[in-house]
C-alpha cells in the first residue's frame, strides 16, 4: 500500500508540475501578446481571420483570457477553471492551425513564437499544440479528480526550466527548414 501511496504523490506532484508549466507558459504568452502587439494583430487577421478593425480587441481578449487561465492555474482553489480554459486556449489555437494548413496557408504566422523567427505551419505546430492541449486536459482531469497542493519552490524552478526548454525548442524549430514529404 505504501507504493501505491508514493506513487500517487509523485503523480500528483507531476501533474501541479504541469500546471506550473502552463502558468507560466500562459503568463508569458498574454505578456507577449500585449508587449508585440503589432504581431499579435497579424497573426489574428492572418490565422483567425479577425478583421483589421476588430485585430487590437481580439489581442486584448486572447492576452486577457491567457493571464486569467494563468493566474487560475496558480491558485490551488481555482484549478480546474484555469485548466479548463487552457484546454480551450490551446484547443483554439490547434483548430485554427489545422485549418489554416487545410487552407494551404503554411505562410501564416500563428503568432506561437516568442522570437523574431517563425516557419511554416506544419508537424511542429499541430503537435507542440496538441501536447499543450493534452497537458491542459491531463492537469484539469487531475484536479477536478481532486488533486491537490501548492506549487513548491522547486516546482516554480522545474517549470521554469521548461519553459526554457520550450523556448529552445521553438528557435531551434524556426531554423529547420521544413523537408519534403512533411506529414502535414
Amino acid at each position: 500500500m505504501t507504493g501505491a501511496a508514493s506513487m500517487l504523490g509523485v503523480l500528483q506532484s507531476l501533474v501541479i508540475q504541469f500546471a506550473a508549466f502552463e502558468t507560466v507558459l500562459l503568463l508569458a504568452s498574454g505578456l507577449h501578446k500585449m508587449l508585440r502587439r503589432e504581431r499579435s494583430q497579424a497573426a489574428v487577421r492572418e490565422l483567425a481571420g479577425v478583421p483589421h478593425r476588430l485585430a487590437p480587441f481580439a489581442v486584448v481578449a486572447v492576452a486577457a483570457a491567457e493571464l486569467l487561465a494563468g493566474l487560475l492555474l496558480w491558485m490551488p482553489s481555482y484549478r480546474v477553471a484555469g485548466g479548463t480554459l487552457a484546454v480551450l486556449i490551446w484547443g483554439g489555437y490547434l483548430a485554427l492551425i489545422l485549418r489554416a494548413i487545410g487552407r494551404g496557408r503554411r505562410d501564416v504566422d500563428c503568432g506561437c513564437s516568442f522570437g523574431p523567427t517563425q516557419r511554416p505551419l506544419g508537424a511542429y505546430h499541430v503537435a507542440r499544440n496538441g501536447v499543450l492541449t493534452g497537458v491542459a486536459v491531463l492537469v484539469t482531469a487531475a484536479f477536478a479528480a481532486g488533486a491537490s497542493g501548492p506549487v513548491l519552490a522547486s516546482q516554480i524552478l522545474a517549470a521554469s526550466v521548461l519553459f526554457a526548454l520550450y523556448g529552445a525548442l521553438d528557435q531551434v524549430m524556426a531554423l529547420m527548414p521544413p523537408r519534403s514529404g512533411e506529414l502535414l
